[in-house]
């Protein structure tokens, strides 16, 4: 493991103080926080020294939802609506062979680093025909980088495009060798969620089988929830009544180990049943501006005292996976609701995209802030330039100024990925060629490309 100091940066903690030093040092060791100190502090003479003068060192960012899958896919719906949209990325997504799902996740995992995303949730739901061998594929790529990856294994038994759907023993016993094969892994940087991908796509016995799974394993529970006005009319012809979250109460899916992505289309009772019952909320504002699908329900789940955590969604709903376009649209699009600027602030913001998400995964143990004993997953985001000069508060300055193409090195779990802009994992020119070969020959082959910019 590398020993590492950084110094000369302004240090956003994050810790419980929420605490902030200026000129501060960061030592890391064995892959986690040694020690958070003012200027001045002296460096051990083994370390290697990164100079952060000018940037805001902090913790890495907590991505809590994504679909890598949509990696090669990324520019070729945004005009559509929903359901055109969804047609287009499963045709795409159908023409996926092994390799360039491969290459999709690859390219996602180094995207968000490239971002400064040290944490990813990615909910990954793939043609039964194909067991658990991509999901397979996604983690051992994943242990390669060393983020912390989450994935969130989709499944539904009913209501489904036919090639998706599994029935209850196979969901039971494919997601039971997933968990005990991989969760854990990577000295537990790699964890696997369950996740019923659609809320009136699974059975009630399903998600009794859900909630068996998440207590026999420890593992959350990961859902789409109410995004478009449409769940409701789907899960009306499913169960008989118009409700997401009475589905997952009768199926015993609600409570602190699962996350709720979107919420856009949930009643004021719905939002109550979810406070109670401590269920977590996942908000993606830039995917639901870019899609139409509504706003985020911002005012009804940050004061209801549960973690609420942020997410990009996957790049062709949100173009990137850029979570400082999610603190910065967040904050506006709940002022732009209220018509007041004093709803949501920048603090909230930045905790949402870092302890608090973290909270919402229950990985707060771990990551989220800097702290000593906790993973060292450590960004430092270059405020120096003209983009965001002068930095006179540097909250604001991060949420309202800064996007990812600001983060000028990235450590993860103790290992430098990105250094002074560039990725040190693989050669960004080369993947970033064959992604458009690829997914050229993809778009051809499902019909769906478009003429080259």
């Amino acid at each position: 493991m590398q020993k590492i100091a950084i110094v000369n940066g302004t240090v956003v903690t994050m810790n419980p103080a929420r605490e902030i030093v200026t000129d501060g040092t960061v030592l890391i060791e064995g892959g986690r926080i040694a020690q958070v100190s003012a200027g001045g502090a002296s460096v051990p003479a083994d370390f290697e020294v990164i100079d952060a003068s000018g940037c805001v060192v902090m913790p890495g960012l907590i991505n809590a939802h994504t679909h890598l899958y949509q990696m090669l896919s990324r520019s070729l719906s945004f005009d559509q609506g929903f359901v055109q949209w969804l047609g287009t990325q499963k045709s795409f997504i159908a023409q996926l062979a092994e390799e360039d799902f491969g290459l999709c996740i690859e390219l996602g995992l180094l995207l968000n680093l490239r971002s400064g995303n040290t944490c990813v949730v990615d909910n990954l739901a793939v043609p039964s025909a194909a067991g658990n061998r991509l999901y397979r594929a996604a983690l051992e790529r994943a242990q390669r980088t060393g983020i912390c990856y989450v994935l969130a294994r989709g499944y539904t038994d009913r209501m489904n495009s036919p090639e998706y759907l599994e029935d209850l023993a196979t969901i039971e016993r494919l997601m039971a060798e997933l968990i005990e094969e991989f969760h854990g892994a990577g000295g537990g940087r790699i964890r696997v969620f369950v996740s019923p991908m659609l809320p009136w796509a699974l059975s009630l016995e399903g998600y009794r089988l859900t909630r068996k799974l998440a207590d026999r394993y420890n593992v959350g529970i990961h859902m789409h929830t109410a995004e478009t006005s449409g769940y409701a009319d789907l899960i009306e012809r499913a169960f008989g009544h118009r409700s997401n979250v009475r589905v997952y109460r009768e199926g015993g899916c609600l409570g602190p180990d699962v996350q709720l992505l979107g919420c856009q289309h949930l009643t004021d009772e719905e939002f109550d049943e979810i406070a109670r019952s401590g269920t977590r909320v996942i908000l993606d504002p830039t995917s639901g501006m870019n899609l139409g699908t509504g706003a985020v329900p911002t005012l009804k789940v940050y004061r209801n005292g549960n973690p609420t955590a942020l997410a990009t969604n996957g790049m062709a709903s949100a173009g990137g996976q850029d979570m400082f376009d999610a603190m910065r649209n967040v904050v506006s699009l709940t002022r732009l609701q209220t018509g007041r600027s004093d709803t949501i602030g920048a603090l909230r913001a930045l905790e949402m995209a870092t302890i608090e998400g973290a909270k919402a995964l229950g990985l707060d143990g771990e990551i989220g802030s800097l702290e000593p004993g906790k993973r060292a997953d450590v960004i430092c985001v270059d405020v120096s330039r003209l983009y965001c000069a002068p930095a006179l508060d540097i909250l604001a300055t991060l949420v309202f100024s800064c996007t990812s193409r600001d983060v000028r090195t990235v450590i993860v779990d103790g290992r430098v990925a990105v250094r002074d802009h560039v990725l040190e994992l693989a050669d960004e020119r080369a993947l970033t060629a064959l992604a458009y070969e690829r997914g050229a020959a993809r778009a051809r082959a499902a019909g769906t490309a478009r003429a080259a910019g």
